[in-house]
């Protein structure tokens, strides 16, 4: 006898290879990332400099965007995997992952402002995107989570999916709240914003890596060949 129908793991890289592109594009964010981080020590603090500051660093601007364009490129991925690995009422977070894209894009292209002077509407634009792209990630893998817990094939991902989103969403609401008093009196509540937002951006990858493998995970589960009974085959 022969079989025709494949192993689901085969199955599934047919289905959504996803995953290793979300891997790809994070990565293709963090070596530029990295390398801002190591050629500027002793010029910006960490700790208080954003890390848009980055961005009057020596070709900061087109490594600055350079990440933004791979963060994009994965949430692109993801919107497009959740409604074919099963997801119910996926259209919202897919929507959200895909509008956390357009935002990593205006991101790259508007840059911040020159610390000192004041904002202009360039830097005012880098501004909301880099604050929807904060907010909107870990609610739509919050979603993701709250949506897998209805199906068998996603269950598995959706308690260790919920902690991440929600440990990112109270980073992130943490880092976004101490923009306010910066409108009001020029300077955020907590001084070291910037070590707040690495752990912040730490916390999304995370949340992004995790939600591209819930979904290839799931993307095979779906595709598993149902096992056929013995009377049937017998049968056939």
């Amino acid at each position: 006898m022969t079989s025709t129908g494949g192993s689901g793991r085969d199955s599934a890289g047919v289905a959504w290879a996803g995953e290793s592109i979300v891997t790809a594009a994070v990565i293709v964010a963090l070596l530029p990332l990295g390398f801002l981080h190591l050629s500027s020590i002793g010029s910006l603090d960490p700790l208080t400099a954003v890390i848009s500051d980055y961005v009057f660093q020596p070709g900061g601007y087109a490594l600055l965007g350079a990440a933004a364009i791979g963060l994009a490129v994965a949430c692109v991925a993801l919107a497009t995997g959740l409604q074919r690995a099963g997801l119910p009422s996926a259209r919202v977070p897919a929507r959200l992952f895909l509008s956390a894209a357009v935002a990593l894009v205006l991101v790259a292209l508007f840059p911040t402002h020159t610390p000192g002077t004041t904002p202009g509407l360039v830097s005012t634009v880098h501004r909301i995107a880099g604050g929807w792209v904060f907010a909107v990630l870990p609610l739509a893998a919050l979603l993701v989570a709250v949506h897998a817990r209805t199906v068998p094939a996603w269950q598995p991902a959706a308690v260790p999916l919920t902690w991440a989103a929600v440990i990112a969403a109270v980073i992130s609401t943490f880092f976004l709240l101490n923009h306010v008093p910066i409108v009001i009196a020029g300077s955020p509540f907590f001084p070291f914003l910037g070590g707040v937002q690495r752990v912040l951006c730490a916390a999304v990858i995370v949340v992004l890596v995790m939600t591209a493998r819930a979904t290839r995970l799931a993307a095979e589960r779906v595709l598993e060949p149902v096992p056929v009974s013995p009377s049937l085959r017998g049968a056939a």
